[in-house]
Protein backbone atom coordinates (compact mmCIF):
# COMPACT_ATOMS: atom_id res chain seq x y z
CA UNK A 1 0.00 0.00 0.00
CA UNK A 2 1.34 3.21 -1.05
CA UNK A 3 1.37 5.98 2.40
CA UNK A 4 -1.63 8.15 2.18
CA UNK A 5 -1.20 11.90 2.00
CA UNK A 6 -3.21 14.60 4.25
CA UNK A 7 -3.75 17.38 1.25
CA UNK A 8 -1.37 19.92 2.35
CA UNK A 9 -4.53 22.59 2.02
CA UNK A 10 -6.50 21.05 4.72
CA UNK A 11 -4.12 21.71 7.60
CA UNK A 12 -3.53 25.12 6.25
CA UNK A 13 -7.40 25.85 5.47
CA UNK A 14 -7.64 24.32 9.55
CA UNK A 15 -5.52 26.82 10.71
CA UNK A 16 -6.81 29.99 8.90
CA UNK A 17 -9.96 29.31 9.55
CA UNK A 18 -9.50 28.47 13.10
CA UNK A 19 -7.95 32.09 13.52
CA UNK A 20 -10.29 33.93 11.70
CA UNK A 21 -13.24 31.90 13.71
CA UNK A 22 -11.28 32.57 17.05
CA UNK A 23 -10.68 36.39 16.08
CA UNK A 24 -13.30 37.79 13.46
CA UNK A 25 -16.81 35.81 13.95
CA UNK A 26 -17.17 36.96 17.55
CA UNK A 27 -16.47 40.53 16.26
CA UNK A 28 -19.03 40.24 13.81
CA UNK A 29 -21.31 38.51 15.92
CA UNK A 30 -21.49 41.13 18.33
CA UNK A 31 -21.48 44.22 15.67
CA UNK A 32 -24.35 42.51 13.80
CA UNK A 33 -26.32 40.41 16.10
CA UNK A 34 -25.75 42.10 19.14
CA UNK A 35 -24.11 38.85 20.93
CA UNK A 36 -22.68 39.60 23.87
CA UNK A 37 -21.73 38.39 26.56
CA UNK A 38 -23.79 34.82 27.78
CA UNK A 39 -25.84 35.05 24.69
CA UNK A 40 -22.53 34.48 22.54
CA UNK A 41 -21.85 31.80 25.18
CA UNK A 42 -25.70 30.46 24.08
CA UNK A 43 -25.19 30.80 20.59
CA UNK A 44 -21.72 28.54 20.74
CA UNK A 45 -23.08 25.77 22.78
CA UNK A 46 -26.27 25.64 20.42
CA UNK A 47 -23.88 24.94 17.85
CA UNK A 48 -21.80 22.28 20.02
CA UNK A 49 -24.99 20.45 20.66
CA UNK A 50 -26.43 20.88 17.49
CA UNK A 51 -23.80 18.87 15.84
CA UNK A 52 -24.04 16.14 18.95
CA UNK A 53 -27.37 15.92 18.52
CA UNK A 54 -27.62 15.47 14.40
CA UNK A 55 -25.16 13.48 14.57
CA UNK A 56 -27.48 11.12 16.93
CA UNK A 57 -30.21 11.49 14.70
CA UNK A 58 -28.25 10.39 11.34
CA UNK A 59 -26.82 7.08 13.50
CA UNK A 60 -30.14 6.55 15.14
CA UNK A 61 -31.88 6.79 11.20
CA UNK A 62 -29.51 4.44 9.48
CA UNK A 63 -30.00 1.71 12.72
CA UNK A 64 -33.55 1.57 12.00
CA UNK A 65 -34.08 1.81 7.95
CA UNK A 66 -30.73 1.29 6.54
CA UNK A 67 -29.36 -2.49 5.65
CA UNK A 68 -26.22 -3.29 7.81
CA UNK A 69 -23.49 -5.03 6.07
CA UNK A 70 -22.14 -7.67 8.48
CA UNK A 71 -20.10 -10.79 8.39
CA UNK A 72 -23.65 -12.76 7.67
CA UNK A 73 -25.03 -10.51 5.27
CA UNK A 74 -22.92 -8.95 2.34
CA UNK A 75 -19.57 -11.09 3.74
CA UNK A 76 -17.34 -10.21 0.82
CA UNK A 77 -18.12 -6.54 1.15
CA UNK A 78 -17.41 -6.47 5.06
CA UNK A 79 -14.29 -8.66 4.95
CA UNK A 80 -12.82 -5.49 2.82
CA UNK A 81 -14.31 -3.10 4.78
CA UNK A 82 -12.19 -4.72 7.72
CA UNK A 83 -9.18 -4.73 5.25
CA UNK A 84 -9.37 -1.39 4.27
CA UNK A 85 -9.63 -0.27 8.39
CA UNK A 86 -6.93 -2.73 9.19
CA UNK A 87 -4.70 -1.06 6.54
CA UNK A 88 -5.29 2.06 7.50
CA UNK A 89 -4.24 1.63 11.04
CA UNK A 90 -8.05 1.45 12.40
CA UNK A 91 -8.30 -0.58 15.72
CA UNK A 92 -12.30 -0.78 15.02
CA UNK A 93 -13.60 -0.66 12.29
CA UNK A 94 -16.73 1.55 11.41
CA UNK A 95 -20.15 -0.14 10.81
CA UNK A 96 -21.34 -0.11 7.40
CA UNK A 97 -24.92 0.67 6.14
CA UNK A 98 -26.37 0.69 2.90
CA UNK A 99 -29.65 3.12 2.11
CA UNK A 100 -32.07 3.90 -0.60
CA UNK A 101 -31.65 7.05 -1.70
CA UNK A 102 -34.20 7.44 -4.72
CA UNK A 103 -30.94 6.42 -7.03
CA UNK A 104 -28.85 9.66 -5.35
CA UNK A 105 -25.02 8.16 -6.24
CA UNK A 106 -23.60 9.17 -2.56
CA UNK A 107 -21.82 7.69 0.50
CA UNK A 108 -20.58 9.49 3.67
CA UNK A 109 -18.71 8.79 7.06
CA UNK A 110 -19.85 9.90 10.23
CA UNK A 111 -19.75 8.76 14.08
CA UNK A 112 -21.73 9.01 17.17
CA UNK A 113 -20.55 9.08 20.48
CA UNK A 114 -17.44 5.91 20.13
CA UNK A 115 -19.26 4.41 17.03
CA UNK A 116 -17.81 4.97 13.58
CA UNK A 117 -20.13 4.50 10.44
CA UNK A 118 -20.07 5.14 6.86
CA UNK A 119 -23.51 4.61 4.76
CA UNK A 120 -23.46 3.80 1.04
CA UNK A 121 -26.34 4.58 -1.12
CA UNK A 122 -27.57 1.32 -2.21
CA UNK A 123 -27.31 2.61 -6.24
CA UNK A 124 -23.44 2.87 -5.92
CA UNK A 125 -23.92 -0.68 -4.10
CA UNK A 126 -25.20 -2.49 -6.35
CA UNK A 127 -22.68 -1.63 -9.00
CA UNK A 128 -19.79 -3.41 -7.05
CA UNK A 129 -22.25 -6.25 -6.43
CA UNK A 130 -23.79 -7.15 -9.36
CA UNK A 131 -24.43 -7.17 -13.14
CA UNK A 132 -26.37 -4.45 -13.97
CA UNK A 133 -28.13 -4.69 -17.71
CA UNK A 134 -24.70 -4.82 -20.17
CA UNK A 135 -22.79 -3.19 -17.42
CA UNK A 136 -20.42 -6.13 -15.61
CA UNK A 137 -20.14 -5.77 -11.86
CA UNK A 138 -17.28 -2.94 -11.01
CA UNK A 139 -16.03 -4.06 -7.17
CA UNK A 140 -13.21 -1.85 -7.59
CA UNK A 141 -15.38 1.30 -8.17
CA UNK A 142 -17.24 0.00 -5.03
CA UNK A 143 -13.83 -0.07 -3.05
CA UNK A 144 -13.13 3.30 -4.26
CA UNK A 145 -16.45 4.57 -2.40
CA UNK A 146 -15.93 2.37 0.50
CA UNK A 147 -11.84 2.94 0.98
CA UNK A 148 -12.91 7.21 0.71
CA UNK A 149 -15.27 6.89 3.18
CA UNK A 150 -13.17 4.73 6.03
CA UNK A 151 -10.28 7.70 5.10
CA UNK A 152 -12.38 9.75 6.22
CA UNK A 153 -12.21 7.97 9.41
CA UNK A 154 -9.06 6.99 9.54
CA UNK A 155 -8.01 10.84 8.80
CA UNK A 156 -9.78 12.22 11.89
CA UNK A 157 -12.49 13.26 10.41
CA UNK A 158 -15.40 12.43 11.67
CA UNK A 159 -14.14 13.50 15.30
CA UNK A 160 -16.19 15.54 17.74
CA UNK A 161 -13.42 17.92 17.81
CA UNK A 162 -12.95 18.16 14.15
CA UNK A 163 -16.63 18.26 13.44
CA UNK A 164 -17.02 21.29 15.69
CA UNK A 165 -13.98 22.95 14.32
CA UNK A 166 -15.49 22.82 11.17
CA UNK A 167 -18.82 23.74 12.20
CA UNK A 168 -17.78 27.22 12.53
CA UNK A 169 -14.65 27.28 9.99
CA UNK A 170 -18.11 26.79 8.09
CA UNK A 171 -19.65 30.50 8.66
CA UNK A 172 -16.53 32.01 7.17
CA UNK A 173 -17.40 32.31 3.22
CA UNK A 174 -14.94 30.20 1.11
CA UNK A 175 -12.66 29.14 3.79
CA UNK A 176 -14.95 26.36 5.03
CA UNK A 177 -15.55 25.22 1.53
CA UNK A 178 -12.08 25.16 0.94
CA UNK A 179 -11.56 23.04 4.14
CA UNK A 180 -14.29 20.53 2.89
CA UNK A 181 -12.70 20.14 -0.64
CA UNK A 182 -9.02 19.69 1.03
CA UNK A 183 -10.59 16.77 2.78
CA UNK A 184 -12.82 15.23 -0.13
CA UNK A 185 -9.09 15.26 -1.57
CA UNK A 186 -7.44 13.66 1.80
CA UNK A 187 -10.11 11.12 1.93
CA UNK A 188 -9.61 10.45 -2.08
CA UNK A 189 -5.67 9.96 -1.16
CA UNK A 190 -6.77 7.29 1.17
CA UNK A 191 -8.85 5.49 -1.64
CA UNK A 192 -5.94 5.96 -3.83
CA UNK A 193 -3.45 4.25 -2.11
CA UNK A 194 -5.58 1.16 -1.43
CA UNK A 195 -7.55 0.71 -4.64
CA UNK A 196 -5.92 3.03 -7.34
CA UNK A 197 -7.57 1.55 -10.29
CA UNK A 198 -10.83 2.00 -8.60
CA UNK A 199 -11.02 5.95 -10.14
CA UNK A 200 -14.68 4.59 -12.07
CA UNK A 201 -15.67 4.93 -8.61
CA UNK A 202 -15.44 8.96 -8.77
CA UNK A 203 -16.75 8.47 -12.96
CA UNK A 204 -19.57 7.08 -11.63
CA UNK A 205 -20.59 9.73 -9.71
CA UNK A 206 -20.69 12.06 -13.51
CA UNK A 207 -21.81 9.01 -15.76
CA UNK A 208 -24.66 7.39 -13.23
CA UNK A 209 -24.54 3.55 -12.72
CA UNK A 210 -25.15 2.36 -16.06
CA UNK A 211 -23.47 5.14 -18.59
CA UNK A 212 -20.37 5.37 -16.80
CA UNK A 213 -18.44 2.38 -18.14
CA UNK A 214 -18.48 4.35 -21.48
CA UNK A 215 -17.21 7.09 -20.22
CA UNK A 216 -13.63 8.19 -20.37
CA UNK A 217 -13.28 9.96 -16.96
CA UNK A 218 -9.28 11.59 -18.45
CA UNK A 219 -11.31 13.16 -20.96
CA UNK A 220 -13.37 15.28 -17.51
CA UNK A 221 -9.81 15.06 -16.13
CA UNK A 222 -8.17 17.07 -19.21
CA UNK A 223 -11.39 20.17 -18.65
CA UNK A 224 -9.55 21.24 -15.27
CA UNK A 225 -7.04 23.10 -17.37
CA UNK A 226 -9.39 24.20 -20.49
CA UNK A 227 -12.66 24.92 -18.69
CA UNK A 228 -12.14 28.64 -17.54
CA UNK A 229 -13.71 31.60 -16.22
CA UNK A 230 -15.33 33.14 -13.50
CA UNK A 231 -18.60 31.39 -12.95
CA UNK A 232 -16.45 28.22 -12.82
CA UNK A 233 -14.18 29.66 -10.02
CA UNK A 234 -17.16 30.77 -8.18
CA UNK A 235 -18.68 27.09 -8.65
CA UNK A 236 -15.77 25.47 -7.01
CA UNK A 237 -15.09 28.21 -4.61
CA UNK A 238 -18.49 27.41 -3.03
CA UNK A 239 -18.45 24.03 -3.12
CA UNK A 240 -18.22 21.26 -0.16
CA UNK A 241 -16.62 18.86 -2.67
CA UNK A 242 -13.98 19.39 -5.10
CA UNK A 243 -15.60 19.75 -9.02
CA UNK A 244 -15.38 16.57 -11.26
CA UNK A 245 -13.08 17.45 -13.57
CA UNK A 246 -10.41 18.96 -10.76
CA UNK A 247 -11.15 15.91 -8.72
CA UNK A 248 -10.26 13.16 -11.07
CA UNK A 249 -7.81 15.31 -12.60
CA UNK A 250 -6.07 14.87 -9.35
CA UNK A 251 -6.40 11.21 -9.47
CA UNK A 252 -5.14 10.62 -12.87
CA UNK A 253 -2.21 12.99 -12.71
CA UNK A 254 -0.95 11.80 -8.35
CA UNK A 255 2.25 14.64 -9.22
CA UNK A 256 0.52 16.75 -7.79
CA UNK A 257 -2.17 18.10 -5.02
CA UNK A 258 -5.94 18.34 -6.24
CA UNK A 259 -6.18 21.85 -6.87
CA UNK A 260 -8.81 23.77 -4.39
CA UNK A 261 -9.24 27.11 -6.68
Amino acid sequence: MQEPKRHPGELWFAIIGTVLAVTVLPVVAIYFLDYVGMRLVTAIVAILVGVYVGRGLINARERVTSIEITADQFPEVHQRIEHYSKEFGLRRTPRAYIAQEGGLLNAFASKHNRTNFIRINADVFEVGTFHLGPRPKDPAALDFIIAHEVGHVAAGHTTYWYTWLSSFINFIPFIGAALSRAKEYTADNYAYSVVPNGINGIVLLSGGKYLYPMVDGERIAERATTDRGLFLWFTNALATHPVQTKRLAALYDRSRSGRLF
